[in-house]
Formats: C-alpha cells, structure tokens, sequence
C-alpha cells in the first residue's frame, strides 16, 4: 500500500497545499487559496502605516480548501485513497503571532473581539513594535550582546517578541484574554 503526506505552506498572500507520494515522490495534486480578508489577505490600518494584520479565518478557511482539493484531485487521478495519507506538514511564514484564548480559539473569532484589527494575526511584516524591537535591541547589547551578534546586531520589529511586548503595552484589552 502506498503512503501520501500533504504538506500546507502558508504564505504571505495564500496557502498551498501538495499532495506527495512518499515512495515516489510524486506530486499527484496541488491547490491554492488566496486569503480574502483585506487586501491580498492583508489587513492594513489606514491610521498606522505600520500595520499588517490577517484574519486567522482564512488560515482555517484555507486548510479545509486545500487540503478538500487535494485528496479530491489525487483521488480522480488514480489509485489514490484519502486514508493512505500518513501525514500533513506544516510550513508557516515566521513571527506572526496569534493571540488566542485558554483553549487555543483565535481571539478574532470570538464575537466579543470581532472587528478588532489588535485581535487578529500580527503578520510578519507589521512593524507597529519598532520602538519596543529598538528596546530589546538596546537591553540585550548591554546585558547579552552575543545574542545580537546572531541577528546581525539589531533585534527587528518583524519578530516575535517585539510583536508581543508592544501587544501587551498597546492593546491590553486583547493581552488580559490571550492565554
């Protein structure tokens, strides 16, 4: 009996999914869904030039897309059955925190946050934490300076850390309910 894994790549603007047999290692399907909230799946804040936001919906949205799409696809192509996947992995874009609940529920999705832009994924490329990556940058050249010295010197606003101090400080609405 064959084996297949899916892998799901989430990006930037989509997610991709890649139906993969594992001992030939071939491609039998493949799909993609763009993200529909904001524009090209990203949600911006005309106040703040520094924001970049996504709707935690559309990553489940996308998973149930593709990953439908595939075992559809891959089953009309062949000998392919659905539980002969072993396997799904999972590649994301980095830092891009969710704040989400004690049992793991994106606060965006909960009635009481909706429409809350500061509840919603912090994509990577939101740089609202210049001034707290700045901070974290200045406190670890003084105290871990070999820390900077991986990063290239300077601790950047696209990172975690930044990203979830500056939440804390700035939203602290959304920081009490994030688990």
């Amino acid at each position: 009996m064959a084996s297949y894994t899916i892998g799901l790549d989430y990006g930037t603007n989509s997610v991709r999914g890649l139906l993969v047999n594992l001992e030939t290692a071939e491609e039998l399907a493949s799909s993609v869904f763009e993200y529909p909230s904001g524009d090209a799946g990203i949600i911006t804040d005309p106040r703040d030039p520094h924001v970049a936001r996504q709707n935690p919906q559309d990553y489940i949205d996308g998973a149930l897309f593709v990953i439908r799409g595939v075992l559809k696809d891959g089953a009309s192509a062949g000998s392919f059955k659905p539980s002969e996947v072993i396997g799904i992995g999972v590649d994301t874009t980095g830092s891009t925190p969710i704040p989400v609940d004690a049992e793991g529920t994106p606060l965006a999705l909960k009635p009481e946050f909706s429409g809350n832009i500061d509840a919603l994924a912090v994509l990577w490329k939101d740089h609202t934490g210049f001034a707290e990556a700045a901070e974290i940058t200045d406190l670890a050249s003084r105290i871990r300076p070999q820390y900077l010295a991986k990063c290239g010197g300077v601790y950047s606003s696209e990172w975690f850390w930044a990203k979830i101090l500056y939440s804390v400080r700035k939203h602290p609405e959304v920081a009490k309910h994030a688990a």
